[in-house]
C-alpha cells in the first residue's frame, strides 16, 4: 500500500477516534505513518543512498526487497515486544503507539490479501499466456496500470494486469 493511502486512511481513523482520544490522537496517527521508516532505513543502509525519493521509487518498483529487515517494525516479534512493554509498564503512551502500528499492519495485511486475489483472478483469465508478449509463462506478476485516487476503487480489476517477469520488469523500466 502506498504512503498516500496509509495517510488518507490513518487520517480517517484519527478523525473517528478523536472524540475518545482528544489531544492524544497524534500518537497513533504518527505511529501509523512513521512505521514505514524501517523501509527507508533499510534502503539507506543497503544502497548507501539517503535519497527519500529514490527509496520511494525503489519500493514502488517491480521487485522491491521482501527481506524481513526492510520491514522490521512490521514484524510480529517487534509488535509483540512492544505489547509486552505496554502490559509491563501499563503505559498509555506505548499503548497508543502500538494501536497506530497495529492499524498500519492491518491495512498492509488487507492490501496483500486483496492483491493476491487480484493476481489469482487475472492469472486464471490469462490462461498461461502473457498478455504483453504472447509467450507462455509458468508464473505471472501483478502489474498496476493505474492507481485510483478513490480508495474504494483501489482494487478494481481494471487497474491491474498480470505479466510475465520479463515484461513486468520492462513495464517498470
Amino acid at each position: 500500500m502506498r504512503v498516500q493511502e496509509h495517510l488518507k486512511l490513518s487520517t480517517v481513523a484519527a478523525a473517528v477516534a478523536f472524540p475518545w482520544l482528544k489531544q492524544d490522537i497524534w500518537l497513533p496517527f504518527a505511529a501509523s505513518i512513521l512505521i514505514d521508516v524501517d523501509h527507508y532505513l533499510w534502503y539507506a543502509v543497503t544502497r548507501r543512498d539517503l535519497s527519500l525519493r529514490a527509496a520511494v521509487r525503489y519500493f514502488g518498483g517491480a521487485h522491491p526487497s521482501s527481506t524481513s529487515w526492510a520491514r522490521c517494525l512490521h514484524h510480529p516479534l517487534a509488535l509483540g515486544c512492544l505489547l509486552f512493554l505496554v502490559v509491563r509498564w501499563r503505559s498509555r503512551f506505548l499503548w497508543l503507539v502500538l494501536a497506530g502500528l497495529l492499524f498500519h499492519v492491518s491495512l498492509d495485511f488487507i492490501h496483500v490479501d486483496r492483491m493476491e486475489r487480484l493476481k489469482q483472478n487475472l492469472t486464471a483469465q490469462a490462461q498461461g499466456v502473457c498478455p504483453a508478449c504472447g509467450e507462455c509463462a509458468d508464473a505471472f506478476e501483478l502489474h498496476t496500470l493505474r492507481f485510483s485516487r478513490n480508495i474504494f476503487d483501489r482494487y478494481n480489476i481494471v487497474h491491474f494486469k498480470v505479466l510475465c517477469p520479463q515484461c513486468h520488469e520492462l513495464a517498470h523500466a
